[in-house]
């Protein structure tokens, strides 16, 4: 297994968004690499997660924030996609079964 590293947080370009118009404008202006389209599918993704876990109002604008700006940057190739190269190996139950 590879060792544990501190992961970078995502950048930000405000410390907190009033509301969901805004960040829509400020995640299309960060992104332009991306069709608006995109940008405004990924928004809606994320707006419906934290819709489904009840946050807060503030809460749930930066949870959606950093959930849209990962899968943005994804999509535009800003970062890689490294979430499976060290995956855990699981044990099937069967391998678990004493014979």
């Amino acid at each position: 297994m590879s060792p544990a590293v501190d992961p970078a947080p995502l950048p930000r370009c405000c410390p907190a968004h009033p509301d969901w118009e805004t960040l829509l404008s400020h995640l299309t202006d960060d992104f332009t690499e991306l069709t608006s389209v995109d940008v405004l599918r990924e928004l809606a993704r994320a707006r419906q997660a934290v819709r489904i876990v009840t946050l807060e109002a503030a809460d749930a604008l930066e949870v959606a924030e950093l959930i849209t700006r990962n899968q943005l940057m994804l999509m535009s190739g800003r970062i890689g996609d490294v979430a499976r190269l060290d995956p855990e190996v699981h044990r099937r139950r069967e391998d678990l079964s004493v014979g």
